[in-house]
């Protein structure tokens, strides 16, 4: 049985059983319109900008809001979105001049100040429970001169505040009448500014937007677009070249991207999109020894593990900010695999015969083949990694607690300051935040929050440059590799640009 048949029994079942939540019924397709099919990999999980998470959603919230910033798809610098511009002389006083005439979905009016106002203060209210509420901490108010204006003073300077008010997250904006509209079906009824329209969702089958015809600058080139969920990427592979699809959102399967290769598909993607750390934490006796961490980073050859496991999904790296990051430096500590001077560094920390460390993971995940070459790595210079592996809530709770020897992680930002912050600032030491090896390094610490209100771009990069020295001095954290973002597509589906938050701006992408 064809997918396009599976999917048309599915629906009609859904229809009968009335699963899913619809939005509104879609109206037929004219014969003219363009439109795109998209494999979306899991279950939605709604759309409400102040709890939504996982990127598959945050790939349709993406194209149904706009933030007063938003960032450029290729370069991932910061561009105006429904901020014209903006100007601070301090770092600490932000004024955005809005855009003019900017309509909001469904017949909601016209976006204006108070819309930014409302969301901001949505978004800091406790009985929202936004769990971004503490990436607008340091707003201290927010004022609105006319519609078209809005004063935002921080209670300390922040040169990248600007991040804080992107199209992602807490910075999408939202409109308080479709809001409180909605009530408590709020996350499946979206409405924003953007250029796409939330127009009908089956949590099971199919999500559907239509462009938003009154969308600021102008109409998409698209006028349909139906995410048909698919959770398993074999059968998206064969939807794919059966034409029952147009574009795979995020492929990771190597067999199958070479597969897609070979046949000539195009292969949209996004290199060094986020890094993956090893956490090493320092309530593990071995591991308070920086001799030790170092010892680690020399024994294991991730450059040839990556091109060994998944060579088109991601390489090695040495610093866990990327080069793409205005703050990126390459003047840093580098560990190239060495296992003679491991051994010795092992030796002169008191462990010549190593030691035995727990890596805490998932049962559903199991042994990875990376972490297979680790151990077979550690092993050579005396250290044995057992696998600790456990339920998904319990490896949450235990990496969130801080409870794990060794443990990972991966952080999507576009803001390197998002990254430096969470891991090495003790503020968000765990279990208040994601520095699971409760970093704490006075020196660093300053440098990091001068950095944030420095105002001298040079002198603000020598500041974060300092850090990353420092930071991969310490060692507290190990680069693995550099993760990429792979779509495979149909030739004719053109700019598909993937952002470094793993995003599509599907206001870019037409079907030739």
């Amino acid at each position: 049985m064809s997918f396009a048949r599976r999917q048309f029994l599915s629906l009609l079942a859904a229809s009968v059983a009335v699963v899913g939540f619809a939005v509104a019924t879609p109206a037929p397709s004219q014969a003219q319109d363009k439109t795109l099919k998209v494999r979306f990999y899991d279950d939605p999980a709604g759309f409400d900008p102040a709890n939504i998470f996982r990127i598959e959603n945050e790939n349709i919230a993406f194209n149904i809001f706009s933030g007063l910033t938003t960032y450029d798809s290729k370069t991932g610098k910061i561009i105006p979105d429904l901020a014209e511009s903006w100007d601070t002389d301090d770092n600490k006083t932000w004024k955005f001049n809005l855009r003019k005439g900017v309509k909001w979905h469904k017949g909601y009016g016209e976006f204006t100040s108070a819309d930014v106002v409302y969301t901001f203060n949505r978004i800091r209210d406790p009985k929202t429970a936004s769990p971004y509420a503490a990436e607008l901490a340091n707003v201290a108010k927010v004022e609105t001169p006319d519609p078209y204006t809005v004063v935002i003073e921080l209670k300390s300077p922040d040169g990248n505040f600007l991040h804080q008010v992107a199209n992602y997250h807490q910075g999408q904006i939202v409109n308080r009448k479709a809001i409180e509209d909605a009530g408590d079906k709020v996350r499946w009824n979206p409405v924003g500014t953007g250029p796409y329209v939330l127009d009908f969702i089956d949590v099971n089958s199919r999500i559907v937007l239509k462009s938003h015809k009154d969308y600021f600058r102008g109409p998409a080139p698209i006028d349909t677009i139906t995410f048909q969920i698919i959770k398993d990427e074999n059968t998206s592979t064969i939807a794919l070249r059966n034409g029952e699809i147009d574009l795979v959102m995020r492929a990771n399967r190597e067999e199958h991207l070479e597969t897609l290769r070979k046949e000539g598909f195009r292969m949209n993607k996004v290199e060094n999109y986020a890094v993956a750390l090893k956490v090493l934490n320092p309530a593990f006796k071995p591991l308070a020894d920086v001799r030790v961490r170092q010892a680690i980073a020399h024994a294991i050859d991730y450059d040839t593990i990556n091109q060994a496991t998944a060579p088109s999904m991601q390489k090695g790296t040495a610093s866990f900010i990327l080069p793409w990051m205005d703050v990126y430096t390459d003047d840093i500590p580098k560990y190239p695999f060495d296992p003679a001077k491991a051994k010795k560094l092992l030796a002169e920390a008191g462990y010549p015969k190593g030691f035995t460390v727990k890596h805490l993971n998932t049962s559903a995940q199991g042994v990875t083949e990376l972490q297979q070459f680790e151990i077979d790595y550690l092993s050579q210079v005396g250290i044995t990694m057992k696998m600790e592996l456990v339920d998904t809530p319990t490896f949450n709770q235990k990496r969130n607690a801080g409870d794990f020897e060794f443990a990972t992680r991966l952080l999507p930002a576009v803001n390197p300051d998002t990254i430096l912050f969470n891991y090495l600032h003790p503020a968000n030491a765990s279990p208040k935040g994601l520095n699971g090896a409760r970093y704490d390094n006075p020196k660093l610490t300053a440098l990091l929050e001068g950095a944030r209100a420095e105002v001298d771009p040079k002198k603000r990069k020598a500041m974060y440059a300092e850090v990353q020295k420092i930071a991969l001095t310490d060692l507290y954290y190990l680069p693995m590799y550099a993760n990429h973002v792979i779509w495979p597509g149909k030739q004719k589906v053109a700019g598909v640009n993937i952002n470094y938050l793993g995003q599509v701006n599907f206001f870019e992408v037409d079907v030739k």
